[in-house]
């Protein structure tokens, strides 16, 4: 490979967006031309895998297939250390779930970002692979559109999709038992964990988005407070959403909330973080407002410049909903 050429962040991003424009800039050029000019020009691309995502290492064999070059993927950090393997040639590629402004902020010597895939993932390359990026964008444009991709899709990313309409078995997921199972440890409605559920990834196993990972969307330093490391399992993904859920219920019911207001509150909680609903309610407190009443609170966000809670006040308004036509349904 040619010696590298840093470029600063910034401009390599800009590069990204552009590069991400030129397949409707390059419509009308002959196909076989197009293979010729742009053909990967070695015959291994060493890849680095750094997310849980399965999805990933079938589509960058299937891209090596694509370029006639054999695939080596290795075992990505997830704190991003494999950025200066990028830029020094150890890696080709590095496929990544982490949001490219974090990315950005903790890199100084500048990459190219991929369109995105799904949940957040992209894949990067070296300021100068240029002819690289060009060749991953254009081939995911059509991939990511075939049949092939719906297939690979649906194995890593099984979707169950409850309808809320007659279910004589009393049988909502998959998940049912190990829901009940976490309501007994926890002492909450196994129903509200599933309303929960459903909000959070529609009973998508392999759910994730940001940082946030599985059936319940924990995170890694959530699941670690409940001794769970493996969030695509559903049994430890359950466990830590339940036990976190409990964690947040107690929390307000010290408080003396009533019932209702502490399952609202716990829900908000679970959405924004238990800090970021403290803020809330102080904000409510000063506007005159009762800081113990959900809906008191919600009419305090368009004054509060640090929360605009829109998504948080359909997040709870959802899974209250969700509830309620589940214990219609089942019971």
């Amino acid at each position: 490979m040619s010696n590298k050429f840093k470029w600063p962040v910034a401009g390599c991003v800009l590069l990204s967006l552009l590069l991400l424009m030129l397949p409707s800039l390059r419509q009308d050029a002959p196909a076989g031309n197009m293979m010729e000019t742009y053909r990967y020009q070695y015959d291994t691309l060493h890849c680095a895998v750094a997310t849980d995502s399965r999805l990933s290492y079938d589509m960058l064999q299937y891209f090596g297939d694509h370029v006639d070059a054999v695939v080596d993927i290795s075992t990505g950090s997830s704190d991003l250390k494999d950025l200066d393997s990028l830029v020094h040639e150890g890696i080709d590629i590095l496929v990544t779930a982490q949001p490219l402004d974090s990315i950005i902020a903790s890199d100084s010597s500048g990459f190219l970002a991929s369109r995105q895939i799904r949940n957040n993932i992209h894949w990067l390359v070296s300021c100068d692979d240029r002819q690289l990026l060009f060749m991953i964008n254009s081939w995911l444009d059509g991939f990511m559109n075939s049949s092939a991709y719906d297939v690979m899709e649906a194995r890593y990313y099984p979707s169950y999709n409850w309808q809320g309409d007659g279910n004589t078995a009393g049988r909502i997921t998959p998940f049912d038992d190990l829901l009940k199972q976490y309501a007994q440890a926890t002492g909450i409605d196994w129903l509200l964990l599933s309303a929960l559920m459903y909000k959070e990834s529609r009973y998508y196993a392999g759910a994730e988005y940001k940082e946030a990972k599985g059936l319940m969307q924990v995170k890694d330093v959530t699941a670690a407070r409940y001794g769970v490391s493996d969030l695509f399992t559903p049994e430890d993904n359950i466990k830590a959403g339940s036990y976190h859920m409990r964690y947040l219920i107690k929390k307000y019911s010290k408080e003396g909330l009533d019932t209702l207001n502490v399952i609202k509150f716990a829900l908000a909680a679970y959405n924004a973080g238990d800090n970021r609903i403290e803020q809330c309610r102080q904000h409510a407190k000063q506007e005159g407002k009762n800081p113990d009443d959900w809906e008191e609170v919600v009419t305090t966000f368009a004054t509060n410049d640090s929360f605009e809670g829109v998504t948080t006040t359909a997040y709870v308004r959802d899974i209250l909903a969700s509830w309620e036509k589940l214990k219609s349904t089942v019971y």
